[in-house]
This record gives C-alpha cells, sequence and structure tokens, in this order.
C-alpha cells in the first residue's frame, strides 16, 4: 500500500488504523460494527491480500459474461480485494457481486484516487483506448489483458493475450477458425486456467419486488409458464434480432402451440415496438421498457424460457440460470456458452457471421432462422416439470 504521507499531526490516528483491512472505510464505522479507531487487537481484521483491479467498460452483455472471470480469480489468489471499473450501468448490474469488493463508475473522481492506490495486479480487456489508458496510468505490479501505447495504439501487455488481441484483427480466425467460447479466451487471455466457470447476477430484494409487481400487474400467476421474447439488440451490427413481425407471429404459434403465457422484454429501444405487437395481439403482455439493470433482470428470472438474439438478455438469462432460446445472425455462436440451459439457432447463410454495420442481403440471416426451430426450442426447454427451474420465492410491497 501507498504511504499515507499524512501531516504530523495525523499520523497519531493513522497509526490506530488497519488501512489495508477490506472492512475500514475511513468515513463511517467500519464495516463491521467497529466504532472508533480500530483495536490493536481486532477480531474482525480481515486484510486485503492481492489488490487486483478489473477495468471492463465495453457492451453491457460483455461486462456480465465478464463477471465469469472471478471465481476463477478468487481461485488463484484467495485472499484477494477486487476492484471493478466499468461503465455505470455496468455498476448497476454487478452491483451485490459477493466476489466484487469495490465496484467504481468510470469517472474523472475515480480515477483520481484510482492512479494514487497500488494495485499488484491489473486486468484490462477492453480494446478501446480509453480503458486501456488507464490500465497503463494505475500503480500496478503486474498488467495484463489490453494496454496503451505512446502513440495512442492498444496492444496486448502479456504473450497470453496475444490470440484474444488477434481475433479482432483477422475475420477469418474469430469468424471461422476460432472454436472456443469468451471465457475460455478471456481466462487463457489473462493467464488463468478455464474449468467452465459461470457468470451470475445477483438481483436485490428490492428488485425482485419490483419484477414481482410487474407479474401481478400483468396478472401472471405464481404457477403460470412465461415466455420471454426480448426483441431488440444492439444497434452496431446489423440483423441481430428478429424483425417485429416475426416476433408477433413467432407469439401467436407458440401460444397456440404451448399454452404459456408470452411477455415481451425489451429496453427503451424497444419501448414503441413492444407497445405495438402487445396492442396487435391482446395476449401479449408488455412488461415494459423502462427498468433499472436488475429489475430487468429479475424479470428475465420470473420466465420460464427466454427468446432473444445476441445481446445483453441473452447473458442475464444465462447469468440467471433462464433457459434461453439464443438466435445467431451476424455474430459468433462459437463465443457464446449456454452451459447446458439453452439452444442456439444459427443461420444457415453462407456470409454469416460478418458484424456488418449494414446489410442489403434478402432474406437477412435472421429471416433465415425458421419460426418451426424455434417453436421446437421452446417447447423442449419448458419440458415436464423436472426440467423446469425452479422460481425464485417472491414477496411484493404493499403499494403505497
Amino acid at each position: 500500500m501507498p504511504s499515507c504521507n499524512l501531516p504530523i499531526h495525523g499520523e497519531h490516528v493513522a497509526r490506530k488504523l488497519k488501512l489495508d483491512c477490506r472492512h475500514y472505510r475511513g468515513d463511517r464505522p467500519c464495516g463491521a460494527g467497529i466504532q472508533g479507531v480500530c483495536p490493536t487487537a481486532c477480531e474482525h481484521y480481515d486484510p486485503m491480500g492481492t489488490r487486483i483491479l478489473i477495468i471492463k467498460l465495453a457492451a453491457l452483455g460483455d461486462v456480465i459474461r465478464t463477471a465469469a472471470l472471478l471465481p476463477g480469480i478468487k481461485r488463484a489468489w484467495p485472499q484477494s480485494h477486487v476492484t471493478w471499473v466499468s461503465r455505470p450501468n455496468g455498476v448497476r448490474m454487478l452491483a451485490h457481486h459477493p466476489l466484487i469488493d469495490r465496484l467504481l463508475p468510470f469517472s474523472a473522481e475515480s480515477i483520481c484516487h484510482l492512479e494514487y492506490e497500488r494495485f499488484d495486479l491489473c486486468l484490462s480487456l477492453d480494446k478501446e483506448p480509453g480503458p486501456a489508458a488507464l490500465a497503463m496510468r494505475v500503480d500496478a505490479r503486474e498488467r495484463r489483458g489490453i494496454g496503451l501505447s505512446a502513440t495512442g495504439a492498444v496492444y496486448p501487455l502479456n504473450p497470453e493475450c496475444g490470440h484474444y488481441f488477434e481475433l479482432g484483427l483477422d475475420d477469418t480466425l474469430k469468424f471461422h477458425e476460432n472454436t472456443k467460447t469468451y471465457q475460455r479466451l478471456i481466462y487463457e487471455a489473462l493467464g488463468l486456467e478455464y474449468r467452465g466457470e459461470k457468470y451470475e447476477l445477483h438481483p436485490a430484494d428490492a428488485d425482485r419486488r419490483r419484477a414481482a409487481r410487474v407479474w401481478e400487474r400483468l396478472g401472471v400467476g405464481p404457477d403460470e409458464r412465461v415466455v420471454g421474447l426480448n426483441t431488440g439488440a444492439g444497434h452496431v451490427f446489423a440483423n441481430k434480432s428478429w424483425l417485429p413481425e416475426k416476433f408477433a407471429r413467432f407469439a401467436r404459434q407458440l401460444t397456440k402451440r404451448c399454452g404459456c403465457r408470452v411477455a415481451l422484454l425489451g429496453g427503451p429501444g424497444e419501448a414503441s415496438i413492444n407497445r405495438r405487437l402487445a396492442a396487435e395481439n391482446s395476449e401479449l403482455l408488455d412488461t415494459g421498457t423502462d427498468h433499472v439493470e436488475l429489475t430487468f433482470a429479475a424479470i428475465v428470472e420470473r420466465c420460464d424460457a427466454l427468446v432473444t438474439g445476441d445481446t445483453m438478455a441473452l447473458h442475464v438469462a444465462v447469468a440467471l440460470d433462464v433457459p434461453c432460446v439464443a438466435l445467431f445472425g451476424p455474430t459468433c455462436a462459437q463465443e457464446i456458452d449456454l452451459y447446458g440451459r439453452g439452444t442456439a439457432l444459427r443461420t444457415s447463410l453462407a456470409c454469416s457471421p460478418c458484424y456488418r454495420r449494414s446489410c442489403d442481403v434478402s432474406p437477412n440471416c435472421m429471416e433465415d432462422i425458421p419460426i418451426a426451430d424455434a417453436l421446437a426450442a421452446v417447447e423442449h426447454w419448458l419440458g415436464t416439470s423436472t426440467r423446469r427451474r425452479a422460481k425464485p420465492t417472491f414477496i411484493a410491497e404493499p403499494v403505497v
């Protein structure tokens, strides 16, 4: 740890503080409930051990699946203190994770004190200049992942990261030769052993109560089977989701075939689409599109299955063990691990994957994925009661 650099009159207090204890907070009584300065022999003293900084911003779905690193980190460094820097939505989504000691937004305020702190290990996984520059600026004994050169170019910091980095430079390697999942790739890039670790999310009780009120408002009983349709996807790449009309046809057939409730999910970008679909089909349930991140996750958690493109909702479902029918058009299905709890439906078009920003192929890769295949996959995951995921128990707060 860096020296305190306290003025003389503060040294007598500093000597009584265990600044490397994970319970010490400084601006309030410590997390273990000790009032005042630290006792000389404190039974709650828990040194941080190896201080690790994870820098991962990027898309929210990538942030969620990068959390698969956490069990491997704790296996390699059992006595460690993990700080994760992400964008505000990533901080909100990863809240309450038991393997993260501190979550910080990527902001000027956070950067100011991170540059003063000292870390044993910095793990940087974004290929953008901003987070890569932060990895170079912090005081870290060792850096792994992606850094920034003096010429402003990103590059791999350690030899093990070479293959992960090269995937972004070579379409043939990424689209056709690579067979490794994203989780395996980042483990290997950081010199860690991958043992199939999963990623998790941890909605708080308040998130689950808010989600429960959504389902109650929609008249969904606790024993009813629900299939969620996530109608949107990011707009960076073309054709990452079915068109609304295809979702509408799928929903009508799904209701008749499986007798389940069908719910529309999405974010602000899907508000008008979901309202229109629900207006055209009174059996469709519009769960809303303005929920905070972990409330959205809790809404997904109630579903017996989720149908979605390669987007954030897919990773929410995986993290919460919700069976997922994932539709892959322009993106790399081989990088996605559903951990045996989902079905990946891929286009048959030879031009996929492509990661194009625009596309004039007709029918396109997402239109090529048959509704019948998705229906069969959903029916499989609904399955029998022994296959169905145990739903969390919700106790809704009274609406004041």
